[in-house]
């Protein structure tokens, strides 16, 4: 469902491109700013909320955020990446983020924890592929897309590489169906990426495993793109999600957070609410034996890349060392997160 926000957004698009909305057009969004992005340029950037990110700085060496940093942002992604465009890199392997969900989804699926993940890509829609270098490619500098036109260059570079899209027509969107093509592709493990303002979505989501639950397919449900969503949609995700990234927002740290059983990083925490989310992670951790020691349901974890207290594990999840810390409560905080959060 369209927001009232990206709504407007739209519209004020549709009156300053001469009253008719560019065929080429793609709404991603930073700093809970929208940004809007058509013929390989940035021609819109909403209001950015956010005005620090511990993340955008190590990645882009920006300190603070503002619609001139937000645009450098993108326009490098543009040159260097082909985004938004039918230059499009749609397959890669390095690990961009350490705790990313993308990064996380290619090893799980390297290592057999998954047999599918259902992505969205811009100029595609809703993705459902194998492919870890698929997943990696389309992932690793994404941000969430709030609206998409197709890219037929995109799609076909997708499908050659062994991914299917929803619809090559109008590049839906629609997470849920997507995990049910999983479904009817043969695929019964699968991790899909769902906004977090996707309340209806989620909920459907989770419901659908429980319709499948005796023909033993499994979902995942990563909850990405959380900067600014509401108490009620945190609460949804703590109800429905098996792990939910923090982002900007002070909800998903102030609900989640405490229900979960593990947090991953400290200044952008990922927390894992579910042993279905330990399992899946356990694909990215070096030693398999750690994933009997987070299923324990008596006891919480944090993992950071500091090690600044006794008691530590040093780990690898992904090609990063890291230490496991048991803990009495979550979230554990830390001093540089984004700012404000919202």
């Amino acid at each position: 469902m369209m927001s009232a926000k990206l709504k407007r957004f739209l519209e004020e698009i549709r009156l300053e491109s001469g009253n008719v909305l560019p065929r080429d057009l793609h709404i991603t969004r930073k700093s809970c700013a929208l940004v809007a992005i058509s013929g390989g340029k940035v021609i819109k950037i909403g209001k950015p909320q956010v005005h620090h990110c511990p993340l955008f700085t190590t990645l882009f060496s920006h300190k603070s955020l503002d619609p001139d940093t937000i645009q450098d942002k993108f326009e490098k992604q543009i040159d260097s990446w082909g985004m938004f465009t039918c230059r499009r890199h749609i397959c890669d392997d390095k690990i961009i983020v350490p705790f990313g969900a993308s990064e996380m989804i290619m090893y799980a699926l390297k290592r057999g924890n998954i047999d599918a993940a259902v992505t969205v890509c811009e100029g595609a829609g809703t993705v459902i592929t194998s492919n870890p270098a698929v997943v990696q490619g389309i992932g690793a500098y994404m941000n969430g897309i709030f609206y998409t036109s197709p890219i037929p260059d995109v799609i076909a570079d997708i499908k050659k590489n062994g991914g299917f899209v929803l619809s090559e027509k109008n590049a839906e969107m629609n997470q849920l169906k997507g995990v049910r093509r999983a479904f009817e592709l043969g695929y019964t493990r699968v991790a899909v990426t769902v906004r977090g303002d996707e309340k209806q979505m989620i909920a459907g989501i989770r419901s659908l495993q429980k319709e499948t639950r005796s023909s033993m397919r499994q979902i995942t449900i990563l909850a990405i793109c959380n900067t600014g969503i509401t108490q009620a949609q945190a609460q949804n995700i703590s109800k429905n999600a098996d792990l939910a990234w923090a982002c900007a927002s002070k909800e998903i740290r102030r609900i989640v957070g405490p229900h979960s059983i593990l947090q991953i990083g400290m200044k952008i925490p990922v927390f894992v609410l579910t042993l279905q989310g330990i399992d899946f992670i356990s694909a990215y951790l070096s030693d398999p034996l750690l994933k009997d020691t987070l299923r324990d349901v008596g006891q919480k974890h944090y993992i950071t890349s500091s090690r600044f207290a006794p008691g530590s594990i040093k780990i690898n999840m992904g090609r990063f060392s890291v230490y496991l810390y048991e803990t009495g409560k979550l979230p554990v905080v830390a001093e540089d997160e984004p700012g404000p959060l919202i």
